[in-house]
């Protein structure tokens, strides 16, 4: 309805709406006072109300009474409603656009949930809201945020505010591959055979974890870690964007063992499910639509571990479990950090006996802290998305 007023405002001779209702009370041969007596007020009431409307004077109008005449007249109400607008002062016409802003922002963000996350540093001035989505994401206009990002994932729907969130984190992450592009093709071939020598580089604790996202983005699997995002309980996602797997990480746990087994579970999805996710667009870790959709994620679990350690060796590790000397030693002799044998450990014990040790050998996993410092990024809290990819190209490239 907006364009269509603004196609009347741009109109250099537009019709009125004052010059159609004279135009078709002369047409049925009637004068205001036979109209004011037909509507039931008064002819002086009548005269009012058309000479405010034909000096533009609007605001003062009683458009109750307008919508009488023109129901009286045969103009539709929706017509009628357009040639009001496009009639009111240019100052209305803001207040009205900035209102259309407003709902648009409400039904598509998630505006409590992004100012408790930072993002926003305002629920109501939706002036400063707007001019913060559009510097993050680099649009020309509020109203491209649906066509212009990740939009290939998404038709249309209601979202509660939850969905909302979740749908603002996809969007952001497809927002990012699209603009990342990486250039080198994806054999899925090249994945199986690189994937079993990934495990030997979680003993580089600062960098192993970046040489083995450079070694993957090199053959077209782009990987990128991220700030986690309050309300959206996403732990990761598989994408397919522009025909090439895309994986997205959230240090939720802040366990370095995690950290390497939420890549090896995703990897699971890119590897098996390429083609399903292909016409999906993505898939995230643990959503409810997981069975809908046949992700096996208990299998991408089983996959992440044993790529890492496999079942053989932790069952024989598990005996002498609370030999801190002998865990260290079986995991330099196997070329694995000593977290991934702890938290193996913790996993099966809680899926397998339902025994949950992790309070007692969470300390022994280690932070993922530091492998993060050359890869993880806080997209939230940055000017511009732009800026932020700009540095996570910049990661990929092997100095």
């Amino acid at each position: 309805m907006m364009l269509e007023i603004y196609q009347l405002l741009n109109n250099p001779s537009p019709l009125s709406l004052h010059r159609i209702l004279e135009d078709r009370r002369d047409a049925m041969g009637l004068n205001n006072f036979q109209m004011a007596k037909i509507l039931g007020v008064d002819k002086s009431t009548l005269n009012r109300q058309m000479e405010k409307l034909g000096n533009g004077n609007v605001n003062s109008v009683d458009f109750f009474l307008i919508l009488k005449l023109c129901q009286f007249l045969g103009i539709r109400i929706e017509d009628a409603s357009k040639l009001f607008v496009a009639s009111l002062p240019p100052d209305n016409i803001k207040e009205l656009e900035m209102a259309r802003k407003a709902n648009y922002i409400m039904s598509n963000f998630d505006v409590k949930g992004l100012k408790d996350q930072g993002f926003i540093d305002t629920a109501t001035d939706f002036e400063r809201i707007e001019e913060r989505i559009l510097k993050f994401f680099g649009l020309s206009s509020i109203f491209h945020y649906g066509t212009e990002v990740g939009a290939v994932a998404f038709s249309r729907t209601k979202s509660t505010s939850h969905d909302k969130m979740r749908e603002f984190w996809v969007r952001s992450a497809i927002f990012q591959f699209e603009k990342i592009d990486n250039p080198n093709e994806y054999n899925p071939d090249t994945l199986l055979s690189l994937i079993p020598k990934m495990a030997p580089y979680t003993r580089y604790v600062e960098k192993g974890f970046h040489h083995v996202i450079q070694a993957l983005y090199n053959i077209g699997v782009t990987v990128i870690v991220q700030s986690y995002l309050a309300k959206t309980q996403v732990r990761g996602g598989t994408f397919v964007v522009k025909g090439k797997p895309c994986i997205v990480i959230t240090d939720f746990n802040k366990s370095y063992p995690h950290l390497w087994f939420a890549l090896m579970h995703e990897l699971y999805h890119v590897y098996y499910d390429f083609e399903q996710l292909k016409s999906l667009k993505y898939h995230l870790t643990g959503e409810a639509q997981s069975d809908l959709y046949l992700f096996r994620e208990d299998y991408a679990d089983m996959f992440g571990w044993e790529m890492l350690f496999p079942k053989e060796k932790r069952k024989y590790i598990k005996h002498m479990i609370k030999s801190e000397a002998y865990v260290h030693a079986y995991a330099k002799e196997n070329m694995v950090h000593h977290g991934i044998i702890y938290a193996s450990y913790c996993e099966e014990r809680l899926s397998e006996d339902s025994k949950n040790e992790f309070g007692f050998y969470r300390p022994m996993f280690g932070s993922s802290e530091k492998a993060l410092q050359y890869v993880k990024c806080q997209p939230w809290n940055k000017d511009s998305l732009l800026e932020e990819i700009e540095k996570i190209k910049k990661s990929f490239v092997v100095q």
